[in-house]
């Protein structure tokens, strides 16, 4: 028999002062669920097939989070942990320190006021043994601080060993069960699924608005989304700003706030992002022009208060006497006009369960990046849709996003397959009269689309805007940065700032990991590096620091060879004083990012495993989202190495590969001209490949943890 003696958690998360008004449930899923998983999924197929309707909403949305969940307690165990010593903290005897790798990229995501279990190693195989639940205190680096139970720290010596078991935190998961529940309660059709708009404007006819940022004003979509937001004409639809890459979609988010705020003296706004990186830059831009004392920036208790960037600090809820970030009363908080959350942390909002009408208007940034339910912890609860009777000059719900860029990370394909991955933003605009376009445009009462590239080079424009934008793009990038590479002397082609360097290099897989790396391509990627820090300041070259360059592979084990290639390997990279700036990462952590200059390795070498890739959306090949995130990080120069043959069996790849050839920008190894001679390579290039594993079940590790690892969500 196992006992679970319960450990001690920090004080603040025992002492809230926000009021909780709402509950919040537990949303455990059906205990049969998992063998029904596991044996049975055709039981589950009516449910799962059926289209999304605001009838099914609820039921649908919920199994879907209940598989989501039950995935996520598979790849977890990737993390668990025998054997491991922990020592008592010098600071703080009643807490001990271990050491967690990895802890510091969220693989796992370890917070203030978490948990985890640990049982003594030496009583593994005991009938008898206790099961120690201990909260985190603190997170340093790669060491965690625990809270536990007297008795285990009144038997406790220094390097004592355990066998540690990692959970994750299902607060993210319960917020969501409960927004699709009060969606259906507060009966939100109107804004799910929006057929119609009162067309009446919340401005008198004719005004014209002062902008802040007058730059916008030359801008005739981004001033004409600002104009349509503020009039209200949408509601009780949402107001969709569809931004392609490096568009200006938070700039044009940011003013319609500010212009919400100015001229109506009694409106309140909540504006939310997936992200704290995405929600601080709301916070950074909103700063500029409003009254610091009316913004306030709400951080999850588990925030670190050194991730905070030091300009919106004064608009945080930091408490220094308790040395970390407090919810503070609902009083004081109705006093600010623009309140900005991640969407999962709104949900305290929910909870504390504020006036009917309270926001008058919420706005959400990168709208794409979140699942639905995400989206609506921020919505149910908090908006009242509007109606003539009783809520006349409120209810506006702004989305902005790209839904032609990556969605949100999931891991279970079965909720992938089912529609968790579509968000709110692609629902509506895939599916919904309103935000379609018509003859020759969009409906500007709902809609705006966003035509003004501000990022890239017109050569790193050109695939992208015809794949995915229609062709409707333009360049207006400051020329001094998009142009600072055309003449760089390592250029196939001089004017043309894409490099195409064809391998044929090898899948690789450790033996304790299933994870794919191109050894080949991180020498050709390391080469191309260290060309571009030593001709900086060269013939007219500006000088570009490791900070302005990323690297994207796909893979994590690429990432991780890539990295150690740089900072520990070559002798040239490692000595530089700020080359531990130079990011490498997957496209998922690249996503709203841009960089003077990208590099991306696309590992694959060989047709044996694209299959899993296609069915599990890993990798590049058959992955038109991530295809285009990738390529649109860059502003000046692109260098792409990776095996043509591989790449041009997707249609995406094949047409930018044939547009890199015929522009110059192709170098490397042969490229093959006919089918047949690229199939023929392809063949005997498997040949040297390693088999393939199964592609499992629900109940095995997902592709996705192996392949990519994604950090484990920490936006509480």
């Amino acid at each position: 028999m196992v006992t679970t003696e319960d450990g001690v958690p920090p004080d603040s998360s025992q002492h809230p002062e926000l009021e909780q008004l709402i509950p919040l449930g537990s949303y455990n899923y059906p205990k049969d669920l998992k063998d029904t998983v596991r044996v049975d999924r055709s039981r589950l197929w009516k449910s799962l097939a059926a289209t999304l309707q605001f009838e099914n909403y609820q039921e649908k949305f919920q199994l879907l989070l209940h598989l989501e969940e039950i995935q996520m307690e598979v790849d977890i165990l990737r993390y668990d942990m025998k054997g491991v010593p922990m020592v008592k903290d010098t600071q703080n005897k009643r807490l001990l320190i271990l050491e967690v790798p990895g802890v510091a990229e969220n693989r796992p995501s370890v917070l203030r006021g978490d948990h985890l279990f640990v049982t003594r190693s030496e009583q593994r195989t005991s009938p008898q043994r206790v099961r120690y639940k201990g909260y985190v205190h603190a997170v340093e680096l790669e060491r965690v601080k625990l809270g536990f139970s007297p008795s285990l720290l009144a038997s406790f010596v220094n390097n004592l060993k355990f066998d540690v078991t990692f959970t994750f935190n299902r607060l993210p998961l319960r917020v969501q069960h409960r927004a699709v529940e009060l969606a259906k309660k507060r009966n939100l059709s109107d804004v799910l699924f929006p057929s119609f708009a009162y067309g009446e404007s919340l401005l008198p006819e004719g005004s014209r608005l002062r902008l802040f940022d007058r730059s916008l004003e030359s801008n005739q979509q981004q001033y004409d989304a600002v104009q349509k937001i503020v009039t209200g004409m949408a509601r009780p639809a949402p107001y969709i700003i569809f931004g392609p890459p490096g568009t200006g979609k938070t700039v044009t988010m940011v003013e319609a706030i500010k212009q919400v705020v100015v001229c109506f003296k009694d409106s309140h706004v909540l504006a939310c992002a997936p992200s704290n990186s995405a929600s601080d830059l709301l916070c950074q831009r909103l700063m500029k022009h409003l009254d610091k004392g009316s913004i306030y920036r709400i951080n999850a208790t588990s925030r670190n208060y050194h991730q905070v960037p030091e300009e919106i600090k004064p608009c945080c809820n930091w408490d220094d006497a308790q040395q970390c970030h407090v919810y503070p009363r609902k009083e004081k908080l109705q006093r600010y006009r623009v309140i900005i959350t991640t969407l999962l942390t709104a949900g305290r909002l929910v909870t504390a369960r504020f006036p009917d009408g309270h926001f008058s208007h919420i706005f959400i940034d990168e709208c794409g990046q979140a699942a639905e339910p995400e989206c609506l912890v921020a919505i149910a609860g908090i908006l009242t849709a509007m109606d003539r009777e009783t809520n006349t000059n409120r209810g506006q719900l702004v989305l902005a996003g790209d839904p032609k860029q990556l969605g949100p990370i999931l891991r279970s394909p079965l909720a992938i397959e089912h529609g968790l991955e579509v968000s709110l933003l692609e629902r509506l605009m895939l599916h919904n009269s309103l935000y379609q376009k018509g003859a020759e445009s969009y409906n500007s009462q709902f809609f705006t689309k966003l035509l003004r590239n501000y990022r890239s080079h017109a050569a790193l424009l050109e695939i992208p805007n015809q794949k995915f934008y229609d062709g409707e793009l333009q360049e207006c990038a400051d020329r001094l940065i998009s142009y600072s590479y055309c003449t760089w002397e390592e250029l196939p082609t001089q004017g043309f700032p894409i490099i195409f360097h064809g391998v044929f290099g090898e899948d690789q897989r450790e033996c304790n990991s299933p994870s794919f790396f191109n050894t080949l391509e991180v020498d050709a990627l390391v080469g191309y590096l260290k060309k571009l820090l030593q001709s900086q300041g060269k013939r007219g070259h500006s000088r570009i620091s490791p900070k302005e360059i990323g690297i994207i592979a796909p893979y994590r084990k690429q990432v991780e060879k890539i990295r150690l290639a740089i900072t520990k390997k070559d002798r040239d990279l490692m000595n530089l004083p700020d080359i531990k700036e130079l990011k490498v990462g997957s496209v998922e952590e690249f996503q709203g990012q841009e960089r003077r200059v990208l590099l991306i390795s696309t590992v694959r070498s060989c047709t044996e495993y694209l299959h899993v890739d296609e069915k599990f959306k890993l990798g590049f090949i058959q992955n038109p989202k991530r295809f285009n995130v990738a390529i649109t990080r860059a502003k000046a120069l692109l260098i792409i190495v990776g095996n043509p043959a591989v790449l041009s069996k997707d249609p995406h790849w094949n047409t930018f590969l044939r547009y890199c050839r015929e522009k110059g920008g192709y170098t490397g190894c042969p490229y093959p001209e006919e089918s047949t001679e690229e199939d023929a390579l392809v063949e005997e290039l498997s040949s040297l490949c390693l088999s393939t594993q199964s592609a499992g079940n629900q109940l095995r590790e997902s592709h996705v943890q192996q392949q990519v690892e994604p950090a484990w969500r920490h936006e509480h």
